[in-house]
């Protein structure tokens, strides 16, 4: 083989890896995207009224739905429901709490949802990682893209300041998530995911298709915590507050409570005295290893020494 061959092969060979690379990494990505939505798209809904408006948003628990506060401040209360993927349709009970500044709110439907999502932990959320913008945009025309997801990054978090429609009075300040995961009319509410399918932020606002921005998860944890809404809890609790969960008990909830928890009461019970068996038996053999050091040392200590008599 000449030297140019050899070159062309080189080449080729180079181009083949690079390519296979760029497979592997497209895949690697569409997994992760595939996954994310797999496993928060159920806790995600479409809020709406009679005027067929549409938003996002999506639940905390059982009970509680968050979203922004410019989608409810016009939400006709008769008419406002949530609908799912999956077609469940849940009616809107109240608006537990507006928050005008930082534009979010929380909303309490009339029965109760079996999927939530868990929110972030700061320190968790750092610039350069990938998020994922999960809801309902729609195009110029009003068509919605229902539950649609859009990959980025964060590229900045930090205190900003916005307002809507060039109206300058009314402004909102909240602590930011600037991100490149695509939203549009609609998306207002939704989540703003990490890999993990924990929610980072609270989409709200955008500039063009690279600045897109999300209410910080910090933001709402304060405005939960302020009022007592339980966040991060197991779906089976069916907890809507803390308060809730501190009640006590009836006698007829702790029978059942025993009753559902016996297998894990038999299997810790069981442990424990397998771990005390286990731990009982290592005791005697240490205390019987102990008297025979204890008796050897005694004899070589006892034992007599014959000695010369000087008289």
């Amino acid at each position: 083989m000449n030297y140019r061959s050899s070159h062309y092969a080189s080449a080729a060979n180079k181009l083949l890896a690079a390519l296979l690379l760029f497979i592997l990494i497209s895949y690697t990505t569409a997994q992760d995207k595939s996954e994310v939505y797999r496993n928060t798209v159920a806790s995600v809904g479409l809020i709406t009224d009679r005027s067929g408006a549409v938003a996002s948003g999506f639940f905390v628990n059982s009970r509680i739905f968050v979203t922004n506060h410019h989608v409810t401040e016009d939400l006709d209360m008769k008419t406002a429901k949530i609908e799912m993927k999956d077609d469940r349709v849940y009616k809107v009970k109240r608006i537990v709490k507006e928050v005008k500044l930082c534009d979010l709110a929380i909303v309490e439907i009339s029965s109760e949802c079996d999927d939530v999502l868990p929110l972030a932990d700061e320190s968790g959320i750092n610039y350069l990682d990938d998020v994922y913008s999960l809801g309902n945009p729609t195009d110029e025309d009003m068509n919605v893209d229902y539950f649609h997801l859009t990959k980025g990054r964060i590229k900045k978090i930090d205190d900003d300041s916005w307002f809507y429609d060039q109206d300058e009075d009314y402004t909102h300040e909240a602590y930011v998530i600037q991100h490149t995961a695509m939203i549009k009319p609609g998306n207002s509410g939704g989540p703003l995911l990490n890999i993990r399918g924990e929610v980072v932020g609270v989409n709200t606002f955008f500039y063009g298709d690279s600045l897109n921005y999300a209410i910080h998860v910090n933001e709402l944890k304060s405005i939960l915590d302020a009022n007592d809404i339980a966040y991060n809890k197991s779906v089976s609790e069916k907890i809507l507050t803390k308060k809730e969960k501190n009640r006590s008990r009836t006698l007829g909830e702790r029978i059942e409570f025993v009753f559902e928890r016996q297998g894990e009461i038999i299997e810790l019970y069981s442990y424990i005295f397998v771990s005390l068996g286990a731990l009982y038996f290592a005791f005697i053999f240490f205390g019987i290893i102990m008297i025979i050091v204890y008796l050897t040392a005694f004899r070589t200590v006892r034992t007599p020494v014959k000695r010369n008599n000087y008289y």
